[in-house]
């Protein structure tokens, strides 16, 4: 049985935000990812990738676009309680408008070698939401008790992953 591995590369964004790019020849499907919010001095460091998945190897009208949220805890046992199991919404804040994005495919793992509990889940933002989110002058977040604000830099790398990789057939 022949192996068709994905082809992966990896390019600088704008503010120093990296794109991970990987097109999957077997299913003819582009997937671009770009890290946005690192872990910082959260309780649950938070990460939130955004992703944009798309037929074929350019943008086009069958992108869809949805926010990875990961959290990953040192010091972890098997008796840590997840913080995020029953948090079904993300909420954003832009500006002064307030979005409720339902999460799914909620995952946790507890890795006992290195004593760290990992939670994940993921929303997926419609096209029309995505058209506030490009005139957004700032963004923050709340997915369960953990909140979170985008940098500057962070909105300005999101807004340019939107249109590029999602509005990019739209400006054709």
């Amino acid at each position: 049985m022949p192996i068709f591995p994905a082809l992966l590369q990896e390019q600088q964004h704008v503010g120093g935000f990296r794109l991970k790019t990987k097109y999957d020849r077997v299913t003819d499907t582009t997937t671009v990812q770009c890290d946005l919010v690192e872990p910082g001095d959260l309780p649950a460091k938070l990460s939130v990738q955004a992703e944009a998945s798309f037929r074929g190897k350019e943008p086009n009208e069958t992108a869809e676009f949805r926010l990875f949220l990961s959290s990953n805890r040192g010091g972890a046992t098997r008796h840590t309680k997840p913080l995020f199991r029953e948090a079904a919404t993300l909420y954003l804040t832009m500006d002064s408008t307030r979005m409720e994005i339902p999460v799914k495919d909620y995952r946790s793992d507890f890795f006992e070698l290195v004593r760290s509990y990992a939670e994940s889940a993921r929303a997926e933002i419609r096209h029309e939401e995505l058209q506030k989110l490009l005139d957004a002058k700032s963004l923050e977040g709340k997915w369960g008790g953990v909140e979170f604000k985008f940098s500057d830099a962070a909105l300005a790398s999101l807004k340019d992953f939107v249109s590029r990789q999602v509005f990019a057939a739209h400006t054709r």
